[in-house]
This record gives C-alpha cells, structure tokens and sequence, in this order.
C-alpha cells in the first residue's frame, strides 16, 4: 500500500527476499530480515525473556507477533490477555507470561485512558477561554511515555515498561488536575459575573426609582 501510494523507499519482495536468490547482506534467515530496517526492536528483543527461548526453539522472533506478509500496523490490543492478543497464542492462565502480558497490557491501557481524559477536559477548559498552554505542555510528556512504552514492550519485561508509564500516569494526573482547576476558575468567574450584573441591574433600577421619586416630588 505504501509503494502504491508514491513512495519509493517502502519495501518491497526484494527488500526482505533479496534477489537472484541471494538473501539481503547479514542477513543469515529471511526470517530475521526485520531487523535489518526496525534495528532498535530486534535488540530490546534480543534482551528480553524470550529473545534466548525463541533462538533455542528456532522461532523467529518478529514473525511469531507480526506474522510475514500480512503486516499491519500494531495496536495496543496485541499485547495482554484478550481475545486480540497474541501473547495468548503461547502463554495460558497462571503462567509467568501471562501474568507479565497482563500488567503490561493494564499499564498501557491505563496510561492510555488517563492522556486521553486528560486531553478532554484540558481541550474543554480552553474552549471556555482559560488558559491551559502550559499543562498541555505537560501532557505531551505523557505522550512520549506512551509512544516509548509501546516500543519498550519488546523487552516484554513489565518493570521496564512500567519505568515508562508511571512518569506518564503522574504527568497525565498533573494535566487532569490543571484542568479541572481551570474549569473551577472558569466558573467562579461566571458566578461572579453573575453577581456583578446582578448588583448592576439592582444598582441601575435603584437610581431610576430615585429619580422617579424626585421628580414626582417637584411635580407636586
């Protein structure tokens, strides 16, 4: 799809199956061709717990979650217990794995939750007027978090992962409650408001009484 839509530098059947037979250089197994372009995922692999498991069993690591030629972009649904995830595939209920796909699977979940929220009442607030600049600032840190935690799920170590998303749960919370500060400021000063023109109106019908009074008396 990439290379139908003009770009050139996607792969293509040569990229991974290399040509004249000969597979890409360094290459030893077509199987492990991914790491050849996606580097950085191939070494968190390597160092996780199953990076030593698979190149004992023989298994491909990247294909065994991406498969081969049906690549599609990734989601967070991949990763924990669920019906869409692969790590069921392998692992089964009371499992070591199952209980790491788990937490992993929550932290990403949560993180993800708490941004989005965070997001919407910061977005609310600022529709109101108030000025939230600096906690929208804040809440691009929870954004990286995410982003570096979804690549960190490679080392499929829980620990790892969670020293990602707990700063990013912290930095969300921050936006959240900057939010929420800003949309109590924005109604106390609707409520005052209020009573300014409350005591602008009582003020404006006072002083039209009064002259009412005294022109009746100089009528008299």
């Amino acid at each position: 799809k990439i290379l139908a839509g003009g770009d050139t530098s996607a792969p293509t059947c040569t990229t991974c199956h290399g040509n004249h037979g000969a597979t890409p250089p360094g290459v030893t197994s077509v199987a492990n061709v991914c790491g050849t372009c996606h580097v950085f995922f191939v070494q968190l692999f390597q160092k996780s717990p199953h990076g030593a498991v698979f190149e004992k069993m023989g298994l491909p690591g990247c294909v065994q979650c991406h498969s081969n030629h049906e690549i599609v972009k990734p989601s967070d649904e991949w990763v924990g217990v669920g019906k869409k995830s692969v790590c069921i595939t392998c692992h089964v209920e009371g499992d070591a794995g199952y209980a790491s796909a788990k937490k992993i699977s929550d932290d990403l979940a949560q993180l993800s939750q708490a941004q989005s929220k965070a997001e919407n009442i910061l977005t609310t607030a600022e529709r109101k007027g108030m000025e939230v600049s600096a906690a929208h600032l804040d809440l691009t840190k929870a954004n990286e978090a995410l982003v570096k935690a979804r690549v960190a799920v490679h080392t499929l170590d829980p620990v790892e992962i969670g020293k990602l998303t707990d700063p990013g749960m912290k930095s969300s919370l921050e936006a959240y409650q900057a939010g929420v500060a800003a949309l109590d400021e924005s109604n106390m000063r609707r409520k005052g408001l209020g009573l300014s023109l409350i005591f602008i109106v009582m003020a404006v019908a006072g002083l039209y009484f009064k002259i009412r009074e005294i022109e009746s008396k100089r009528q008299s």
